[in-house]
């Protein structure tokens, strides 16, 4: 079904006051549609409507009208910039499309995302840059050699008891 059908269908919804159909149908919108700034905005509009702040600030976080108050609940329930970043759900870097308020908010938030490593634009959407070299995964090849030396000794003192048990 095109885009333009559902968008009407959600307009019929809500005229007869089935609110859920409506939320079902832009998120199965989103979902198929994830970069579409108008579907998102609808999206954001009726969580307006129906009190959700969150995730009016959500999917409003990408839009020009979106008030600070939602933005600052979407930031507080989504408490680190890679989970807001991912919450967004944007498959492709939008900055470009952007109108100057919503542009410099997701600017702020890709830098305190960058903060934690750079921001990598993949098919699936942003993503930590993988480590470049043997000293970047050294954290993970310490973390690694620590737990097997505490697995071993596990099994060395289950050896231990059983030997003392039988």
């Amino acid at each position: 079904m095109a885009k333009e059908q559902v968008l009407a269908k959600v307009a019929a919804d809500l005229e007869r006051g089935h609110v859920h159909p409506a939320m079902q149908r832009l998120a199965s919108l989103t979902a198929a549609y994830p970069d579409d700034l108008q579907v998102r905005a609808r999206r954001a509009a009726l969580y307006r409507q129906v009190g959700n702040v969150i995730e009016a600030g959500r999917w409003g976080f990408l839009g020009e009208d979106t008030d600070a108050r939602e933005v600052a609940a979407f930031e507080r329930a989504y408490g680190n910039a890679w989970r807001r970043l991912r919450a967004l759900r944007v498959t492709a870097d939008p900055s470009a499309r952007l109108g100057p308020v919503a542009g410099a908010r997701f600017a702020r938030l890709l830098e305190q995302a960058g903060r934690y490593g750079p921001v990598t634009w993949t098919d699936d959407g942003p993503r930590p840059e993988e480590p470049s070299s043997w000293q970047d995964g050294l954290g993970c090849l310490v973390a690694a050699v620590i737990g097997v030396v505490l697995v071993a000794l596990c099994v060395v003192g289950l050896v231990t008891v059983l030997r003392w048990v039988f």
